[in-house]
């Protein structure tokens, strides 16, 4: 028997009911508007961080130029400078960034020190990135037996960190051309003359401010990127520097900034300069800072420019031997990590490459 259908008082089946709409807690729908804000806070607000990514790579004998100088000699291989490319961080960034082995994460202040704009500290960087040139153009030039001199009238104060001693006390354009009783004729002199001493020395410092010549006494501090090295707490360039060259040699740099191509601008220029083939038809890349004497010093940002390297093909990457340990912590394939102290450290590398 077929189920008999149920009808209302009129006779007419009766009307099928509609489902009530689900009850939401109260708390839900605040608490979306909640999160939805906190999603976007966290987007659009930076943090005190910057994301240290691998940077671009360049060939470093398409940027070197030498005019009315002696015949070039075309590379037999590649010679790459390494960058780092910045950025301050949001929140997303930031996890990002920390999930990634191949992105360090660092403090804003020690990148961009407190009380620098970013504006200030990429004309720095520029004027950092100028000063490397011209003293690997130097250093270069006298190991090949050139007559080179550099030569400057102080070191000048490029910007202050706040809460160090310099905040305070010196002042940007001040020109130091004594520490302690140390002459400073270039940056190199006045860099040298501070790591002479330990931290917590009180060193006075004769300054050039205006028209006056004024004496400072400041206490040296750790530095925020070097533990066990003493800083005094700003950035220094060569004041009025330059070099009697026998001709002129211009590097290109395509408005980057920092110091540490100088030992890439200064292998490239030598190997440029003679016949003796320094690359062996290799794909070397490297970074370091360089200085008047030949030294090769340390740089940021290491790992990722070993990652760089990699990604560009490099089978060799010189490094500065400060950072020697932290380069060897990245991840590669078939890539050797040499580690130099001095441009003609960096030299008989690339000779061992070649004969090897």
């Amino acid at each position: 028997m077929e189920p008999s259908e149920s009808r209302n008082e009129n006779g007419a089946p009766p009307l099928l009911s509609r489902p009530e709409p689900p009850r939401w807690p109260l708390w839900i729908v605040p608490g979306l508007v909640l999160l939805a804000g906190l999603s976007a806070l966290a987007w659009f607000v930076t943090l005190p961080f910057y994301a240290l990514w691998p940077g671009p790579v360049e060939e470093v004998s398409d940027l070197v130029k030498v005019e009315r100088g002696p015949a070039l000699y075309e590379l037999n291989g590649d010679m790459y400078m390494l960058t780092v490319t910045l950025q301050e961080v949001n929140a997303f960034e930031f996890v990002q960034g920390w999930l990634d082995p191949g992105i360090d994460v660092v403090a804003r202040e020690v990148i961009r020190p407190e009380g620098v704009t970013p504006e200030e500290h990429r004309k720095v960087n520029l004027r950092l990135m100028d000063n490397s040139k011209q003293v690997a153009i130097e250093v270069a030039l006298r190991f090949l037996g050139y007559p080179v001199e550099y030569i400057g009238e102080g070191m000048l104060v490029a910007s202050v960190a706040e809460g160090t001693p310099a905040h305070g006390r010196l002042e940007v354009g001040d020109v130091i051309v004594k520490v302690g009783e140390y002459a400073v004729s270039v940056r190199e002199d006045g860099i040298d003359a501070i790591l002479a001493n330990e931290i917590g020395d009180t060193v006075p410092l004769t300054v050039m401010r205006g028209d006056s010549t004024i004496t400072i006494d400041v206490t040296l501090v750790e530095h925020s990127q070097d533990a066990g090295r003493p800083m005094v707490g700003f950035v220094p360039e060569t004041y009025n520097g330059s070099s009697n060259l026998p001709f002129e040699v211009e590097i290109e740099t395509h408005g980057t900034g920092g110091p540490s191509a100088g030992v890439m601008y200064a292998l490239t220029l030598i190997d440029l300069l003679t016949e003796q083939d320094l690359v062996g038809g290799n794909i070397v890349a490297g970074t370091g800072t360089i200085s008047p004497d030949g030294r090769v010093g340390p740089i940021g940002g290491v790992r990722q420019k070993v990652v760089a390297a990699q990604n560009a093909g490099a089978r060799f990457v010189l490094v500065p031997d400060e950072n020697y340990a932290d380069a060897l912590t990245v991840k590669r394939d078939d890539v050797e990590i040499l580690a130099v102290s001095s441009i003609e450290q960096a030299v008989d590398a690339l000779e061992q490459i070649t004969a090897g």
